[in-house]
């Protein structure tokens, strides 16, 4: 599930720059229920399940919270913008 990796991507880095406000927005509304509700161990991703809720931890003042798709342009630009790198790479 790409949405639980890119999660785990975004608050590793808001961790490591010592970030301590931050507020999360997906518009999976599984990934929010997973890292906030639900145990990771009936998820086939529980190791980064689990990561994720010991990063959110360790922030001081954390939101994580469902939005629309349609209000999403942060989340769609960010994809974009990996995804044409992606298309870039060569090897």
């Amino acid at each position: 599930m790409a949405e639980i990796w890119d999660m785990y991507v975004g608050i590793k880095l808001a961790s490591e720059l010592g970030i301590r406000k931050l507020v999360v927005e997906s518009d999976s509304k599984c990934v929010i229920m997973l890292t906030q509700k639900m145990s990771p161990e009936i998820h086939g991703n529980s190791f980064l399940i689990r990561s994720i809720k010991e990063l959110l931890v360790k922030i001081e003042d954390v939101d994580v919270r469902h939005i629309y798709i349609e209000k999403n342009f942060c989340a769609d630009a960010l994809t974009k913008l990996r995804q044409k790198h992606e298309t870039e790479t060569k090897f």
